[in-house]
């Protein structure tokens, strides 16, 4: 079984080495790993081709392309990848060295598994602060995901390759699937029947920082979140009254989090209470099902900033 490892590469010139370090030290040797380079301003090109230099023996492809962005740059890698799995990792995220070797062994003995992803450690200013334990685990899958929002990180996700044949790449629809092209493709997946492993093993990092997640970008990306959501509830077979509930709560819980970010990160009252007030138009009793998982996990909501 042969793994397609897939790097997206854009400001990544700092953090790559770690990330690549983090592929070769993994106990199981049968992959290899393509880097794409979406157009990126900094000088990444420079340290991936003299990292591919150091290690010759290590199956490197590289590619260098306009931008296409995040979903564009993952579709370039998987049409060129050659192994069964595809494995997605970014480039400041690290594996632990058993991940696919534990992957792998998920595979073999379940062959009816498509979707594979684990937990992971979250790091931030060189701490880890807490862990992702990756879910839900549901027999309805599609509404498990539609429903609860997106809880697989892309770098802990690994799928087969030939899943792509049946639904198609990672949306690269820039203004209605901003940094969701991940959530949309696992709902895709999900529709059509494909099953999903959850590994409760903490088998890598996604590191925390502020290019992550800038503040001028949260409202498209958290808007681009209920996009998806309509899209997919439009297709959604056999509604009934709980169905269109969930998904006005999970559109409350969205727009809590938009202004939860416009009171924490642009101090901006005014918009902060235009989006509780559209939370609470969407859901009024959402603040009962906020308020009770606040107590229940003991911490400071706005601390976190709408992660919750």
């Amino acid at each position: 079984m042969k793994f397609s490892v897939v790097i997206p590469l854009y400001n990544g010139a700092k953090t790559i080495e770690k990330t690549l370090d983090s592929v070769l030290a993994q106990s199981y040797k049968n992959y290899e790993v393509i880097l794409v380079n979406d157009d990126s301003p900094d000088n990444v090109s420079d340290v991936v081709k003299k990292y591919i230099l150091k290690h010759p023996n290590t199956k490197f492809v590289y590619i260098e392309q306009k931008n296409k962005g995040l979903g564009g740059a993952r579709n370039t890698a998987i049409k060129d990848a050659s192994g069964e799995i595809i494995a997605i990792l970014d480039q400041d995220d690290i594996w632990y060295p058993e991940k696919l070797e534990k992957v792998a062994k998920i595979y073999k003995e379940k062959p009816k598994v498509s979707v594979i992803s684990h937990a992971l450690n979250v790091r931030k200013s060189g701490k880890i602060i807490r862990s992702l334990h990756d879910g839900p685990k549901a027999a309805d899958m599609y509404r498990a995901l539609l429903f609860g929002g997106n809880r697989l990180s892309t770098p802990a996700v690994c799928f087969r390759k030939e899943i792509i044949d049946s639904i198609g790449y990672f949306s690269e629809d820039k203004n209605n699937c901003y940094l969701v092209e991940d959530y949309d493709l696992w709902l895709r997946i999900a529709r059509a029947g494909y099953k999903f492993e959850f590994l409760p093993d903490i088998l890598g990092e996604y590191t925390l920082h502020a290019e992550n997640f800038g503040a001028s970008s949260f409202k498209r990306l958290y808007l681009s979140e209920i996009s998806v959501m309509d899209k997919n509830y439009r297709l959604l077979k056999k509604k009934n009254v709980l169905d269109w509930y969930l998904l006005r709560r999970h559109r409350a819980k969205v727009f809590y989090m938009i202004a939860v970010k416009y009171f924490s990160q642009l101090h901006d009252n005014w918009m902060s209470m235009i989006y509780l007030l559209k939370a609470f138009l969407s859901d009024p009793f959402f603040y009962f099902y906020f308020l009770s998982i606040a107590i229940r996990r003991g911490m400071n909501v706005f601390n976190r900033k709408g992660d919750f």
